[in-house]
């Protein structure tokens, strides 16, 4: 086995059960026990498909097989990263109806700690190679904003974990039903100018107070940065409720999750810092959309159902972003996942391009000096 490639990974398993690591396109290694450490079991991942992520699978004695709720990596990390663990459940009674009551009295609150620093390291590895692949084509439509669509929404059981260690709290600020509407990542690029101008999301970018203006009334943001943030890092500005002629910046470090009412008015300063701020924004919703018109733009997934967390394996995911394929049309610098191509793509790009279209998409962007007037939370 080479020492480079060996990854070390602690599984307690049950008799006649075997643990494989198996790569995204298929390849599958058997994990060997560990010769003097009990529970622990090493891998040769140079036997794996060189540079696709890959999960490890229990193997029962009845060939049946079940998914670790481990994130799928790289082969240049060294070990797998339990989502489970990373993620701290809110579900202590007390604290659950404090932050309840914050949020109904001031419109948001911020609960730390929710991601821990090994899970938002993971994410931020999943999500820069797609922001470096973004600003190296220049194919934002604005340079120093972007918005990756269902990109996290398919990490293995991230999605699955979050709902259940965030359950109790989703069920005090939104209700026994709750729905995911969207799941994007937003990137404020680093040294950059650009703002989110003030706004409040129940006028929602498409007609104030329109029927899903009045759907989204009880529609909570849950936006965790994937950075620290503060008044030079793009941070968010929220006018409380309970003061409004006073906004208050909300300063963040990586991980933890601010919930944020539909109604409260709010914006984000500019990134002056090295460093581009990332963040993971999720909307939930008490009911799913009927929106006739669009009826791709929502994604509509149960997170609760009477109050317990759905079904959100891998599986669900995948089947989602396959299935909810449409854009959100809520910006020109909307990216989202293309399954058929496996990478991000823009609207733009899903045409052919000509000269005169290149042509004009340069002036366009050349006379618009003005940041768009984002819709979201940040």
């Amino acid at each position: 086995m080479n020492p480079r490639c060996q990854r070390l990974i602690e599984m307690h398993l049950q008799h006649g059960e075997s643990l494989l690591a198996r790569s995204e396109g298929g390849t599958s290694v058997g994990c060997e026990p560990h010769p003097d450490l009990p529970h622990l079991y090493t891998v040769d991942a140079g036997q794996l498909a060189p540079g696709e992520p890959f999960r490890y699978v229990v193997r029962g004695a009845d060939g049946t097989e079940r998914a670790e709720r481990y994130f799928a990596h790289s082969l240049d990390q060294g070990g797998p990263v339990d989502v489970w663990e990373g993620i701290r459940a809110v579900d202590n009674a007390f604290y659950t109806a404090e932050v309840q009551r914050h949020f109904e009295r001031r419109g948001f609150a911020v609960v730390r700690g929710v991601l821990s620093a090994d899970v938002v390291s993971a994410l931020r590895a999943v999500v820069h190679p797609l922001i470096a692949d973004v600003w190296a084509e220049d194919r934002a439509a604005y340079r120093d904003k972007i918005n990756l669509e269902k990109v996290l929404l398919q990490v293995p059981y991230l999605l699955q974990a979050l709902a259940e260690k965030l359950g109790p709290l989703l069920r005090s600020v939104v209700g026994d039903e709750v729905f995911l509407e969207y799941e994007q990542v937003m990137v404020v690029r680093a040294g950059s100018s650009y703002a989110t101008r003030r706004h409040r999301d129940v006028d929602g970018g498409k007609e104030g107070f329109s029927e899903a203006s009045r759907r989204h009334k009880g529609s909570v943001h849950l936006w965790i940065p994937l950075v620290d943030i503060d008044e030079t890092r793009a941070c968010l500005y929220v006018d409380p409720f309970d003061a409004p002629e006073r906004s208050l910046d909300v300063t963040m470090r990586a991980g933890d999750a601010l919930f944020l009412h539909n109604y409260v008015w709010h914006g984000s300063r500019a990134n002056g810092s090295a460093v581009d701020r990332a963040s993971w924004l999720l909307n939930f919703a008490p009911a799913p959309s009927r929106d006739e018109a669009n009826p791709g733009a929502d994604l509509n997934l149960q997170i609760l159902r009477g109050g317990a967390p759905a079904d959100l394996g891998p599986e669900v995911c995948s089947r989602l972003v396959r299935e909810k394929h449409a854009f959100l049309n809520l910006f020109d610098a909307f990216f989202t996942y293309d399954p058929s191509l496996r990478r991000m793509a823009h609207p733009d790009n899903r045409r052919a391009r000509t000269p005169t279209r290149d042509r004009e998409h340069r002036l366009s962007r050349a006379r618009s000096d003005d940041p768009l007037d984002e819709s979201l939370a940040g």
